[in-house]
């Protein structure tokens, strides 16, 4: 079925084939564990690492970790998500909206520095869209 990749590393969205196997997630967004984050009233979410946000490291050295913000949702969102659908009994289905809307709806914020800098000055703010989606109305 159609999903969307987002890759905030490489500042990429991509279609994919997702099987309909929720393992296969996993391996699309390199998570243990992930989570859904409703972006459309359609349904369609972003299944992104629940873990995204705890430092990574490889071989003692830490990884770099990437931010993305959806038009729809408040907060930046760490490391790369997938785009699925679902439909009336919660069972996961191909993605409903087009590669061409996601990827008007979606900014790079960089990356981790730059996100805790944002939020650093902003304290007690709890919607970053305006960083983002400055030259818009009505986010």
């Amino acid at each position: 079925m159609k999903a969307y990749l987002i890759l905030p590393q490489s500042r990429t969205i991509e279609e994919v084939n997702h099987s309909g196997d929720y393992k296969q997630i996993y391996d699309f967004i390199g998570a243990t564990t992930f989570d859904a984050v409703r972006l459309y009233e359609n349904r369609d979410a972003a299944y992104i690492d629940d873990e995204g946000l705890i430092p990574k490291t490889h071989k003692g050295k830490q990884v770099e970790q990437h931010f993305w913000i959806h038009r729809n949702y408040p907060t930046p969102l760490a490391g790369p998500g997938l785009i699925l659908g679902c439909d009336d009994e919660g069972e996961t289905v191909a993605a409903s909206c087009t590669i061409e809307q996601l990827r008007d709806d979606v900014k790079w914020c960089g990356e981790r520095f730059d996100v805790a800098l944002i939020t650093k000055f902003s304290p007690g703010r709890t919607d970053f869209r305006e960083f983002w989606f400055k030259e818009e109305e009505n986010v």
